[in-house]
Parts: structure tokens; sequence; C-alpha cells
């Protein structure tokens, strides 16, 4: 703020020249109306013949770590809960030979950050509230227009990259119902926090240091986005299972990890003497092909092995749980090397689940 500016307003209001001849005769000499605005309202309306000077407030460590948590916490919340809808989209409207289990264990990363982020953004928004209606001056905090124009920026570029997404899907004849729920989604998160922001910024630019609180609209906005979240995570975490059911996904990877390390091996004896060993003993004799986990991890029962003919043999574990893969046949041959990556292939239901295997289909 100009210091003559600064000067002249307080010799003007020290004399009892009223506010509005004030402003009036700097907008004559040219001043903004942003720039009177600010020096007016760094003196208080007082009954006292002499001006009286607002404190000012200053970026103090403390402000730096109130709107860095308030934003940072901001920022997570978003990008979680999105991530948690987009997974939530692919869930329900699914593409052919898509695989679930991906975005289900994406959707349990989201919700573990929503949940941690969401009400600690709730918890800073509050206690900056607090803190704002006590000291309205702190609401031009240097550091808070710093990161508010920050989260406009990035908001701005987020719509623009998603009107420019849904441009270039439209030009290429390619617009789905998933698409247009994922760009919606974008752009409601996005849209919402700018005009929130930008609504907050012009507030100021008004009345800087005005007394300030929350207001009706403002508490029922916040309700509201509370209460949408909370439906989010509902659904979410329903979709994604419960704990218990995710351990017992857990160890059924264990053990399609187990059978296609054991697959791996058998046909690499194969490859090595152009037959299939008789038992899984067989081929300990060569470190290339020693099995390592011989019996399930979690139930100590020892893993399936038969001799199907001379090029083919069968591999079989007992599952808790069905796969969760919405595509893959458990049944079929595998094209080459079968490795635990082939997720189509090791696709399996509840119970014992045989996978057969044609050792001489191997790719060299």
């Amino acid at each position: 703020m100009s210091q003559p500016l600064v000067d002249f307003v307080q010799q003007a209001l020290s004399r009892g020249v009223p506010r509005q001849d004030v402003a009036g005769a700097l907008q004559k000499g040219g001043w903004a109306a942003k720039e009177i605005n600010g020096a007016l309202d760094a003196f208080v309306e007082t009954d006292l013949p002499l001006p009286v000077p607002r404190k000012r407030v200053s970026s103090s460590p403390k402000d730096a770590f109130l709107f860095l948590m308030l934003f940072s916490t901001l920022y997570t919340a978003a990008f979680a809960l999105g991530s948690v809808m987009f997974d939530l989209i692919n869930l329900f409207l699914p593409q052919p030979g898509e695989q679930a289990i991906s975005s289900i264990m994406s959707l349990r990363y989201g919700i573990a950050s929503a949940i941690v982020s969401f009400p600690m953004f709730l918890f800073m928004s509050m206690l900056i509230s607090r803190e704002t209606a006590a000291n309205p001056g702190q609401r031009i905090s240097p550091v808070r227009r710093w990161l508010t124009y920050l989260t406009l920026f990035v908001a701005s570029v987020s719509i623009v990259a998603d009107l420019i997404a849904l441009i270039l899907r439209f030009l290429e004849g390619d617009i789905t119902v998933r698409f247009g729920l994922k760009v919606l989604v974008a752009g409601i998160l996005a849209g919402g926090a700018f005009w929130y922001y930008l609504r907050d910024l012009r507030r100021d630019e008004v009345a800087p240091s005005a007394e300030w609180r929350r207001g009706r609209a403002e508490r029922i906005a916040v309700a509201g986005m509370t209460a949408a979240v909370i439906a989010v995570l509902g659904v979410g975490i329903r979709e994604a299972g419960s704990p218990m059911q995710a351990r017992l996904l857990a160890q059924d990877r264990q053990r399609v990890q187990d059978l296609a390390a054991i697959a791996t091996r058998v046909q690499r004896h194969y490859s090595n003497t152009g037959n299939l060993p008789a038992s899984l003993e067989a081929c300990d004799a060569n470190p290339g092909t020693y099995v390592e986990h011989k019996a399930d991890r979690i139930t100590g029962r020892r893993y399936e092995y038969q001799v199907i003919d001379p090029t083919r043999f069968e591999v079989a574990a007992e599952f808790a749980l069905p796969s969760g893969l919405r595509t893959g046949d458990a049944q079929v041959r595998s094209p080459g090397y079968v490795t635990v990556d082939n997720e189509a292939f090791w696709a399996h239901g509840s119970g014992r689940q045989a996978f057969r295997i044609d050792a001489a289909r191997v790719k060299p």
C-alpha cells in the first residue's frame, strides 16, 4: 500500500473529513477503488477525534501452519474423492475385458485417504473460522491469499483440461456414459473449489477486515458437502468389501503367486529336459527349477500337481473367495509362459480350483 496515500487518509480523517468525501477526492486523483478501500480500512471508525490505526496481520509461522494444513488437506481430500468416484464408475460401468480387482485396490486407497484428509480439512476450516471471527484482519494474511490464488489456478487448469478432454473425445466420436460421468465429477470438484474461493476473495476485496462469521447458507453448504462425502464413502466401502474379505483375497493372491511360481518351474524343467517332472520334488535337482513353496503358506496344505499327458500338467489349490476378476477362464490354455501377471488365466472361484497348462506352448 502506498505510504503517501495512507498519510493523506490519516490527515483527512484527523481533520474530520467524512470517509465518503475522502474516497471521492481520491477517485478524482486517479486512485483505484481497491487502493482507496485498503487505505480507509487501515483506520477504525470510532468516535475519537483522531483516526485509530487498525492492527494488521503479519505472515506469522502460525498463519503459515494453519493455511498450509487447510489447503493441503483440501487438495488431498479432493483428489481422493475424485479417485473414489472414478473407481466406482469403473465398477458400475465396466468395459469389456476389464478386471475389477485393480479398481477395488485403488478404491480402498482412495477411501483411506478421504477418511483421513476430509475430517482434517473440516477441523482446520472450523479452527480458522474461529480465529477469523476473533481477529477479522487475519483474512488478509499474505499466506492465505497466495494459497487461495494457487487453488484457483489449480482449479482453473483442471476445468480447462476437463473441457479439452471432453471436446477431443466428442470430435473422435468416443463419448460414452462412463467418460461423461468422469468429466462431470472432475468438473464438479474443480468448479466447486473455484467458485467458493473466488467468492471468498471478492468478499475480502469489498471488506477486507470486516467482522466475519459463517452465514447460514455457508453452513448449509458445508453440511451438504459433508453428507455427500459420507454417501460416496459409504458406497465405496460397500463395493470395496470388508477388511476380512480383503484379508482373504490377499491370501488367495498369495496362493496364485505360489501356483504361478510352480508352473514356471515346471515349464522350465520341460524346456530343459523335454519331459514333465513326475512330482514337484523332481524339480529340486536343478537350482533353476527349484520349487520353494510346495504347500499353502496359510493352511499348510500341499499344492496339487498332476501330469495329464506328455505336455500338459495341472496345478490346483483351495481358494477362500472368487478372485473378483470379471473376465478370464481358469481352465483355458496359456498362450505362453504362465506367470502371476496372467491375471485372466488365474481367475478362480472359491473352493478347489485347478489350472491346466500346456508346457509345449511355451515361447522360446
